[in-house]
């Protein structure tokens, strides 16, 4: 009897051996790419470049639980369709007299060997395949020993307990699956339908009305708070998102199961198959489309935020008008013209251009906003060092006339600068000589664009007239000086082993003179020791030229337009490898759960098709049924995805800053050629889909499901 059993048993596997190919293939894709993308995400060439703590550590770690929570919920929904096919063959084994114990013991076996093996092999190729993804990146930016393939040991752990929870997961369905004990409710369970209700006529508009009202609040009224009324919203506000969650379902909903004879019933009842035949099922198909335009949000969205990153970082500094610019302490010796000219004969570059320049270290009281615990705004007068310039060296580096008179500054700023919540161009409000005390209360005379020195201070650079740069300055010692250096190449963009070993021996001449953190102050220092308090950016910096932060935590960073593209490329390659990767799993995961759900409409409505052909409904018709459907499942995710992502990322660049620069608009350009070649794989799935489920209904070839 025993033997006969393991026969029945082995019949009925090899009969769904579809469906655990289905559940293997959920769990390989699943376990390969977020073990890959972990093996990525904590590799030591990565973890150096993420700040600790910073904003874009935070972001990656989102987009690792986004990818996680993606792919398990991917392969809980293939783990559904394996336990709704198991239902007819365990069905007739308890109708035949099997024990549940044994059937229990049985389905741990299988799914042990199931998931053990695809696992496996998917930790086993993920090393592998992000090598290879890695490499192919490395050829698009500078290879350096910072950019190397080095995989932790922390990546292959976060994989192995991804396998866990998954485990855990297909365990908790398979327990409820077996805890059934009704043998007719298990036969039946694939022949279930819901309960048809009426969707009503406005339930897609308010879908979409509420899609674009949640996104508005979410990220619109923030930034409108802070600007209007100087108070920033508490962090619950962010549940306001849930609101264009429950927008897309309703969408979704209308999208699946919306139907009425409208002015035409008798197109109604002409393509009323078409129409209602996911209304049976219309919840479960809801949720499986929300998931597909989650999927689809997140891949647009994380594409763009690569791209994003991309822009914001290499069009920084490319408007400056000098392509090399440094600024030191004048007791410091530094590197001067002579050694500037000598290294460019040494590498054959021709410079164009080159000056020099003398700015004072003064004393400020200026204006800024911080924010309280409640997330109210409030002004603060704040006291620090600012770099200031005579108007007539302005005018003779940058070619700009100035008309400055006694008493009256303008602000440096770099190109295309608005202004933002914390602190304004005219935030001054006393200059103080360092040494004397004396001070003045200056007069705005509007701001000009220079980027090579609008780098240099902290809040900004300052240009004061000739007379009033000469009353500072008497008194002050070297201490309170800065020396500058700027100069042009010709074809700079050609001049990267130059500008390379001109940082380096830039580098080598610093002493612990200039060695400070980016934020440092010596005035804000000294108040701090005096109130006995403890100066957060004290200390020295790492001057090493290997140092990857150098150029971000540098007090005296060097500026060169060719190290900044340079740079740039090897600091954003590694977020935009991260925000493509999380695309890339999201469009294979979308599309796969896509193809899926459209087989299973055609093995639930297998019966269904061969009724039609029974009452003379001729292959034309029920491909067009196969159509509608179809086009339910792929076009309506992929359109409210798109949609959704597109408002998203609109409010994003606009409210920021309540201005679309120029480089935003072809951001957002690019985040549409994005999303047509999103559609464009996407349908190559749907046309894979419409021919299997074509074989599925018997409309042509022999029917299998992979």
């Amino acid at each position: 009897m025993k033997m006969t059993m393991n026969k029945i048993t082995d019949k009925l596997r090899r009969q769904n051996r579809g469906q655990y190919r289905l559940l293997g293939l959920c769990i390989f894709l699943s376990m390969l790419l977020v073990t890959s993308f972990t093996l990525m995400f904590f590799s030591q060439s990565i973890q150096e470049f993420l700040s600790p703590g910073g904003d874009t550590r935070k972001l990656m770690w989102l987009m690792l639980g986004v990818v996680s929570i993606g792919c398990l919920l991917f392969t809980l929904y293939g783990s559904g369709l394996f336990f709704r096919s198991k239902s007819r063959e365990y069905g007739v084994m308890l109708a035949l007299g099997t024990e549940k114990k044994e059937l229990a013991r049985q389905l741990a076996k299988e799914l042990a060997a199931v998931a053990g093996t695809y696992m496996a092999v998917g930790m086993a190729l993920a090393v592998p395949v992000s090598y290879l993804i890695w490499k192919f990146f490395q050829l698009l930016v500078v290879n350096t020993a910072q950019t190397q393939y080095r995989p932790g040991a922390a990546g292959i752990l976060a994989g192995l307990c991804f396998a866990a929870v998954l485990s855990l997961g297909i365990l908790v369905l398979g327990v409820r699956f077996i805890r059934r004990t009704d043998i007719m409710d298990i036969l039946n369970a694939g022949r279930k339908t819901e309960m048809v209700r009426v969707i009503r006529p406005y339930t897609g508009k308010l879908g979409m009305a509420l899609v674009a009202a949640g996104l508005f609040l979410a990220m619109a009224v923030p930034q409108l708070t802070a600007r209007l009324f100087w108070q920033g919203m508490p962090g619950i506000w962010n549940v306001t998102y849930l609101i264009a969650a429950v927008g897309l379902y309703l969408l979704m909903l209308s999208a699946v199961a919306r139907s009425g004879k409208g002015r035409r019933p008798e197109t109604y009842y002409k393509h009323i198959i078409s129409t209602n035949l996911m209304r049976f099922s219309a919840r479960q198909t809801t949720r499986n489309l929300c998931v597909i335009a989650m999927l689809v949000f997140v891949m647009v969205l994380s594409a763009f935020w690569g791209v994003m990153y991309y822009f914001s970082v290499t069009e920084g500094g490319s408007e400056a008008p000098y392509d090399y610019s440094i600024h030191y302490p004048a007791e410091e010796e530094q590197i001067g013209g002579e050694d500037v000219r000598r290294l460019a004969r040494e590498y054959g570059v021709e410079i164009t251009a080159y000056e020099e320049l003398k700015s004072l270290e003064l004393v400020i009281r200026y204006t800024g906003r911080d924010m309280d615990d409640s997330g109210r705004y409030f002004d603060v007068e704040y006291e620090k060092l600012a770099s200031f310039l005579p108007e007539s060296d302005f005018t003779r580096i940058s070619g700009i006339p100035m008309d400055l008179g006694e008493g009256e500054y303008r602000t440096v700023t770099s190109t295309g600068y608005l202004e933002n919540i914390w602190v304004s161009a005219d935030c001054l409000n006393a200059v103080e000589h360092p040494v004397t005390g004396k001070s003045m209360v200056p007069r705005f005379r509007g701001t000009v664009e220079f980027d090579n020195l609008a780098m240099a201070s902290d809040p900004f650079a300052f240009v004061i007239s000739d007379e009033d740069y000469a009353w500072f300055a008497e008194g002050l010692s070297e201490k309170q000086k800065e020396e500058h250096m700027f100069f042009r190449v010709e074809d700079y963009m050609e001049t990267y082993d130059f500008a390379d070993a001109w940082r380096r021996e830039y580098i080598a001449h610093a002493t612990e003179r200039s060695s400070h953190y980016r934020l440092y102050d010596a005035h804000e220092e000294e108040l701090s020791l005096a109130a006995g308090e403890e100066y957060g950016y004290a200390g020295e910096i790492d001057l090493s030229p290997d140092n990857t932060q150098l150029s971000g935590d540098w007090k005296y960073a060097p500026f060169s337009k060719v190290l900044m593209q340079a740079e740039a490329m090897e600091f954003v390659a590694v977020y935009v490898l991260l925000s493509i990767y999380v695309s890339v799993i999201s469009l294979a995961a979308a599309g796969i759960m896509s193809y899926v759900r459209s087989v299973t409409v055609a093995m639930d409505n297998r019966q269904l098709f061969e009724d039609l052909r029974k009452l003379g409904a001729d292959d034309a018709y029920e491909e067009r049924v196969i159509r509608v459907q179809l086009q339910k499942i792929f076009a309506w995710p992929v359109a409210a995805g798109c949609a959704a992502a597109g408002l998203f990322s609109l409010f994003l660049t606009y409210f920021n800053d309540m201005v679309l620069k120029p480089f935003e608009v072809r951001m957002l350009l690019m985040e549409m050629l994005l999303m047509a070649l999103i559609a464009l794989v996407l349908y190559g799935v749907y046309r894979a889909a419409y021919r299997r489920t074509k074989e599925i209904a018997g409309i042509e070839g022999k029917a299998c499901i992979f």
